[in-house]
C-alpha cells in the first residue's frame, strides 16, 4: 500500500511531513528537490508526494510528531540564526 504523504509545516526551507498512519518526518526542500537530513543519508527525489515518502523511506525513517516537530523547530531556528550570523 502506498503512503500518503501530507505537508504539514513549511518555512521554505525544512518541511514537516506526515504519512497519514502515525509517521511524521523532516525534509530539506530546495530547487525542486527534497533531501533527507540525516548526513549518513543524504538521499534526494523530486519534491512531490512521492519524492517526500522516498526519501524519508531510504534514510533515517518515519519518527514521532514530537520528534519531528521538535526537529522542524530546531532547523528553522538554526537557519534564522546562520542568516542573521552571515548577513
Amino acid at each position: 500500500m502506498k503512503v500518503s504523504v501530507s505537508i504539514l509545516a513549511d518555512d521554505g526551507q525544512y518541511r514537516l511531513v506526515a504519512d497519514g498512519r502515525g509517521g511524521y518526518a523532516v525534509l530539506e526542500a530546495r530547487a525542486g528537490r527534497v533531501y533527507a537530513l540525516e548526513p549518513h543519508h543524504r538521499h534526494s527525489a523530486a519534491d512531490d508526494p512521492d519524492g517526500m515518502r522516498e526519501v524519508v523511506e531510504a534514510g533515517p525513517g518515519w519518527t514521532s510528531k514530537e520528534a519531528a516537530w521538535a526537529e522542524f523547530v530546531e532547523m528553522v531556528e538554526d537557519e534564522e540564526l546562520y542568516a542573521r550570523i552571515i548577513w
